[in-house]
């Protein structure tokens, strides 16, 4: 049974993390604002979010494809601790950093099977574990550019 859920582990998050984050839209318009919460659309995105010296700084922004965003923002990227759902139902809940998956965070799969460890840029990169629906780790070892290398 082990050896089944490692191969459909292999099979489930191989090809899963090649999807991309949504950009945030700016405007020359934020930096008139003053610091506080705002709720606005801008190209079609919907934002309920804190603005700083003209800078997004946290909130919540939904995209017309479905995905969503909930946490830190660092001026015109995602950047910080949030969680990132995109237009499948899949999430990412971690760190970002200029808009990609950067640091420690779980990528969950809409049938709840998870893969949580390092990122870089996007890939999975350093040490990882595979979780089925239920929370049982199913796999661990080590990832580079998203390839497990142990």
């Amino acid at each position: 049974m082990k050896t089944l859920l490692f191969i459909i582990s292999l099979i489930t998050f191989g090809t899963v993390s090649a999807q991309n984050i949504n950009t945030l839209p700016t405007n020359n318009d934020l930096q008139l604002l003053t610091d506080g919460w705002y709720k606005f659309q801008l190209e079609g995105v919907s934002f309920d979010v804190e603005i700083q010296q003209g800078k997004y700084v946290k909130g919540n922004i939904f995209w017309p494809d479905g995905a969503s965003y909930s946490g830190n923002l660092n001026g015109k990227y995602i950047s910080g601790r949030g969680t990132y759902i995109f237009p499948s139902g899949m999430r990412y809940e971690g760190a970002f950093k200029r808009s990609k998956r950067h640091g420690k965070g779980s990528l969950i799969l809409q049938d709840g099977t998870k893969w949580s460890g390092k990122w870089k840029e996007n890939l999975k990169n350093g040490k990882g574990k595979i979780f089925s629906a239920t929370g049982d780790i199913t796999d661990s070892g080590v990832w580079d550019a998203d390839e497990r290398i142990m």
